[in-house]
């Protein structure tokens, strides 16, 4: 059971990098970080919604997935988080390979149910686990940039049967803010949508110089992001 102590991060810091702000993300944290089996995150109604539950039309969403379309309502009153620090904190836990799942905490079979494997509250299938460096990628970093890529160079990351799953200075389409050499920076498609994040092995700068050449240089031929240097996000 995890529960932040309020004495102390109930302040006006809450909404700062201070403080974990909510115990959905701490749990999240903790049950990925101990390569936990599986993690229930208890709220006041009975699983994730298409919208509200007490509004017409509002319907169960059995298993959570990067098409799960919903409108979300106010905050639980069981709690500071509300559904979407519970969605949140469901994706990272998910991501760090634990199976997780958003349910009623008033009913209490339902944590005996969750952990039977029993169709209640909403599911957020698990993600291969991650390894130490992954998990650092995705949970332990803040991203300085982002940076724009083809969708070629997209579906080469995305494939894990590819050749060369590098990301190289001539995949990059655009780059956004300032960075230095080894930043931690999200990769987006050619919409806009960020699918990872991943150690750039060049500056900003050095990237701005290799689009305004044009051409195929150097620096083009070079990989941006090493394999190892880089995490899928787009399973949610």
């Amino acid at each position: 059971i995890i529960n932040e102590n309020d004495v102390v991060t109930g302040c006006s810091e809450l909404d700062t990098m201070r403080v974990f702000s909510d115990n959905d993300k701490l749990s999240a944290l903790v049950a990925a970080g101990a390569d936990a089996d599986g993690l229930a995150l208890l709220t006041d109604v009975d699983a994730v919604f298409t919208k509200p539950p007490d509004e017409p039309g509002a319907e169960r969403i059995r298993v959570f997935t990067a098409n799960s379309h919903l409108e979300i309502g106010e905050k639980s009153t069981m709690g500071r988080g509300g559904m979407s620090s519970k969605i949140a904190a469901a994706r990272v836990a998910a991501l760090g390979g634990v199976q997780t799942v958003i349910a009623s905490g008033y009913d209490l079979n339902n944590i005996t149910n969750i952990f039977q494997g029993k169709d209640v509250g909403t599911l957020f299938l698990a993600a291969p686990r991650p390894n130490k460096r992954q998990r650092w990628l995705t949970f332990a970093t803040t991203t300085q940039g982002k940076v724009m890529v083809s969708g070629s160079s997209k579906e080469r990351l995305l494939d894990p049967q590819a050749s060369n799953r590098s990301l190289l200075a001539s995949d990059i389409l655009s780059v956004e803010g300032g960075f230095p050499q080894q930043s931690v920076v999200e990769l987006a498609d050619e919409n806009g949508n960020t699918f990872a994040r991943g150690m750039m092995q060049m500056s900003a700068d050095t990237c701005r110089e290799s689009l305004s050449a044009g051409a195929v240089t150097f620096n083009s031929s070079r990989p941006a992001m090493n394999p190892h240097d880089y995490v899928i996000l787009e399973s949610f």
